[in-house]
């Protein structure tokens, strides 16, 4: 999975997923929440999950991917 850096309305960077719309589908059923914070995509979580602690930097930003999508932090793009 592909990812982007975007500036929040605080003026922080963090990351969001980028997806095809081929596989969006299949993203969003997976129990793997993204981290905001650093990126890292794969860690343990179901598909609505918040605020869960990352296993690579320790900071509260898994959220689920249909969190994210709710968020509109997801990019889903023809091709990624």
């Amino acid at each position: 999975m592909k990812k982007e850096r975007y500036t929040t309305k605080t003026g922080k960077q963090q990351w969001r997923p980028v997806i095809s719309k081929r596989n969006a589908y299949r993203v969003m059923d997976e129990s793997q929440g993204f981290c905001l914070a650093c990126g890292e995509y794969g860690q343990p979580a179901e598909p609505d999950a918040q605020q869960y602690t990352c296993e690579s930097c320790g900071q509260p930003k898994v959220y689920g991917m249909i969190v994210l999508l709710f968020m509109n932090l997801v990019v889903i793009k023809e091709r990624s």
